[in-house]
């Protein structure tokens, strides 16, 4: 509270003797300077009545809006942190599974001859960042078919390097699945030669990436 009065008076325009001659018709002044001081310390106690209630009403508001944050947030923050069961993990891989064997995720072998490209350059444009290969364990790297398709590469090439943070998996989900601000169409079914800009800034807007 003593800070915003303080605030207000150090931001106030300073009497000055130019000021005080403004009296000179109406009283006699004999000492200019002192006057302007006299009328500075006139004002500043004046100025503090008359804004203390004011600044005891903000102050009271500003706690308690403060204690009802503090309130909220104690109310969001779990006891303990969540770790999942072994059913969680088992469901969870049941469903990278699941994914990985869709008929469009395509054996690295099987994408490089549909691609006309060995093998070796489709390893360096997935380090590159400019294919996107999904991976379980030991059983090798899949690449979603899509990727064949030109617009639909340079769709995917454009989130993978805008979101080099990201996880493959959580990058062929937001790809693939529908969104909203699409029309309910999965973003590579959506963008076209014209769209790929406006589509990929859709995807990172979805995973919280601007």
């Amino acid at each position: 509270m003593p800070n915003t009065l303080e605030f207000i008076a150090d931001h106030l325009p300073r009497v000055t003797v130019d000021d005080v001659r403004r009296f000179a018709d109406t009283v006699d002044i004999r000492d200019a300077q002192a006057f302007a001081v006299e009328l500075e310390v006139f004002m500043q106690e004046r100025l503090e009545r008359v804004n203390l209630p004011v600044a005891l009403e903000v102050a009271a508001a500003a706690e308690a809006v403060e204690q009802g944050l503090a309130r909220k947030a104690a109310a969001l923050r779990a006891g303990s942190r969540w770790t999942p069961s072994d059913t969680d993990i088992q469901r969870g891989r049941a469903a990278l599974l699941e994914a990985y064997d869709q008929p469009h995720n395509l054996p690295l072998r099987e994408f490089a001859r549909l691609a006309n490209k060995v093998r070796q350059q489709i390893y360096k444009d997935i380090e590159a960042g400019r294919l996107l290969a999904l991976n379980v364990g030991p059983r090798g790297q899949k690449l979603p078919d899509w990727q064949l398709d030109p617009v639909k590469q340079r769709l995917t090439q454009t989130v993978l390097q805008r979101a080099p943070g990201v996880d493959a998996w959580t990058l062929y989900r937001a790809l693939s699945e529908p969104l909203e601000g699409l029309g309910g169409r999965a973003p590579v079914d959506a963008v076209t030669a014209g769209s790929v800009e406006s589509v990929a800034n859709a995807v990172l807007n979805v995973l919280g990436l601007h």
